[in-house]
């Protein structure tokens, strides 16, 4: 063993035991942290959900799985988006993945369940904790694979210690793993990196080891998330050149039994997933992510990349930084330069291409953080070009400037300063690096994207409120003659004594045949009286009985940031998603609620509301 890799498993272990200690200090003797009982969360609980459905209840209908998510999550109309319908059969609509990588985590927490008395149900304290720790121990192999890459790729141990640093500290990949581990992105980011590293070896001696190894983690990268088969793309930056990369094919072709291991390996990593389908739902091969896909023709490149909702380089500039690494790659190597920027291009794109550009809640674009070894290789390949010491210290400041700006982040999405999907250019402003006690859960607005079946181009209802007359479908609520108003001569009033806005009421029969879930977008105009007097006001959607036994109520503030203006008017806009109503005879309500004693006006109040292509 080279001292280096001696130095290398040393560094890992005592980090590993940092963010070991960290993660049970913060998830089981820390009150005020989401504590164990959330560590199987959000997405995390489909990918996981394998598992105990399997192994402990032999139920792939996942119905015993939900009963155990009801009580964990104490909300009884729970319904876990991971399940959805192929004929009248229902499956995990995620792939199998990370439920095999967690298998071995998911045995000792039974043992250790059975040995201490505590329910073998696979949500009780033991399954939860061996979960967390398994994530924890993905990512450590992931930085390892990474570490034997920088190191065959002779970048100095400084340069690739610092990159590898900056790019657990200064991204969200810090937060994933240690607030969400079960999501898929610190297991892809292990699964990619290990996949590199035995393609390195395999460059360099093609034999039945490293192709077993190579065809064993790209199946599973591939069972995990099955776009980021785009990182075979790389290929050509791990020979190094044409003639290492020529040798690559000619050792392929003259051991072919090693090549046939590789695509059998794969092959049998992959099919997992198709006996999976199989067990479910009696087919081999589906789309599992019914009413969702991919617009390949209007990818969202620039709010990918930009946007003040989740772009990439806003959230995680270090990511833009480490892009400085291809100028490098353009001078000292053009086969690798060019097989870089085909991977980010394609990785971009497929990226961008997804229906929800975004990914839906969640802190900064997760789901770049995939492909965060790569750009680490990148980071240090810059690193490593600088050779001044005023060089080599701005860089470190520079790195010091984006970790302590991500570990803000952190705390503010972790304490609900920053909101997991409807961020703006005004909103980011506002809560840029503040931590104080006036920004949390001070911003409101909400904007959220059309699910990709909602046929976006002909509403199904538009309702509009100028408030000069009586109007079909709303209520006739407090209203004002006032030289002020927006339009025409009569505006809404809102004060203490008449905290509710005239709103919309209409029934289900009216706009969609059940079951469906609606978008409404809204927007109105609205004038302070008095300084903060919008500050206290809420929209509020709300239906009665929107399936049996389930009623739904949803309010958000109405000003993005709390606002100062007085005496002028400011359009505020609004869109979300219902969910899913069974219900034809209920009754959605829309309207404006405020909860401050200062007067407020409002006009022009517009709905537009849309459902399902038929």
């Amino acid at each position: 063993m080279s001292t280096g890799n001696q130095h290398t498993r040393t560094l890992l272990i005592c980090f590993g035991c940092f963010l070991a200690a960290f993660f049970l200090n913060m998830r089981i003797f820390n009150d005020g942290s989401p504590g164990w009982k959330q560590i199987v969360t959000s997405d995390g609980r489909g990918y996981y959900a394998y598992l105990p459905a399997l192994l402990i209840d032999h139920d792939p209908s996942f119905l015993k799985v939900v009963e155990r998510e009801t009580k964990l999550v104490g909300y009884k109309q729970y319904k876990p988006g991971y399940l959805v319908k192929s004929g009248n059969k229902t499956f995990n609509k995620y792939f199998t993945g990370e439920a095999l990588l967690l298998l071995p985590f998911f045995l000792t927490g039974t043992l250790f369940s059975w040995i201490f008395g505590t329910p073998v149900d696979g949500y009780s304290f033991f399954f939860q904790l061996f979960a967390g720790l398994g994530a924890l121990f993905y990512l450590l192999l992931g930085f390892y694979f990474l570490a034997r890459l920088l190191e065959h790729l002779s970048i100095r141990p400084g340069a690739a210690l610092l990159a590898m640093f900056a790019i657990f500290f200064g991204t969200n990949l810090f937060y994933y793993a240690m607030w969400q581990p079960t999501m898929s992105h610190v297991f892809s980011f292990c699964l990619i990196n290990g996949f590199l590293w035995f393609v390195m070896l395999s460059v360099r001696e093609w034999n039945t080891r490293n192709a077993c190894l190579a065809g064993l983690f790209l199946g599973l990268t591939i069972l995990t998330r099955p776009t980021n088969l785009v990182v075979v793309m790389l290929v050509p930056f791990l020979a190094g050149n044409t003639e290492q990369l020529m040798f690559f094919c000619r050792s392929a072709r003259k051991k072919p039994r090693a090549a046939l291991l590789f695509g059998l390996i794969f092959l049998g990593v992959v099919s997992v997933q198709m006996v999976s389908w199989y067990i479910q739902t009696g087919h081999i091969l589906l789309w599992s992510y019914q009413g969702e896909g991919f617009r390949f023709t209007s990818p969202e490149i620039v709010n990918v990349l930009f946007s003040y909702r989740k772009g990439l380089f806003v959230y995680t500039p270090l990511i833009l930084v480490s892009l400085g690494g291809l100028i490098v790659l353009a001078v000292k190597n053009r086969l690798r330069f060019f097989s870089m920027v085909l991977f980010l291009f394609l990785a971009v794109y497929i990226i961008a291409s997804w229906w929800n550009w975004y990914y839906g809640d969640g802190f900064g674009l997760r789901a770049f953080i995939d492909y965060y070894g790569i750009f680490a290789i990148l980071l240090a390949m810059l690193m490593n070009g600088l050779r001044s010491k005023p060089a080599l210290c701005a860089a470190f400041g520079l790195m010091l400037v984006f970790v302590v700006m991500n570990m803000i982040q952190t705390w503010q999405y972790t304490h609900m300063v920053i909101q997991p999907n409807s961020m703006n250019r005004e909103k980011f402003q506002y809560i840029f690096m503040r931590t104080d006690s006036a920004v949390v859960n001070s911003l409101g607005g909400n904007q959220e994207m059309a699910n990709y079946d909602i046929d976006q181009v002909h509403p199904v209802k538009v309702l509009a409120n100028d408030f000069e007359k009586p109007r079909e479908n709303w209520s006739s609520l407090t209203t004002m003659k006032t030289s002020v108003a927006f339009s025409g001569s009569q505006a809404g009033y809102l004060d203490s004594v008449h905290p509710f806005s005239s709103g919309i009421s209409i029934s289900m029969k009216q706009l969609a045949k059940v079951p469906s879930m609606l978008y409404v977008e809204g927007e109105v105009m609205v004038l302070d009286s008095l300084a903060g007097a919008s500050n206290r006001c809420l929209v509020v959607l709300s239906m009665d009985s929107v399936r049996k036994g389930e009623n739904w109520w949803y309010g958000f503030l109405l000003n993005d940031t709390p606002q100062k203006t007085v005496k002028k008017w400011r359009k505020c806009t609004f869109s979300l998603m219902t969910p899913e109503i069974e219900n034809p005879t209920g009754i959605l309500k829309i309207y404006i609620w405020t909860t401050g004693r200062k007067p407020v006006l409002i006009d022009d109040f517009l709905v537009r509301i849309y459902s399902r292509r038929q």
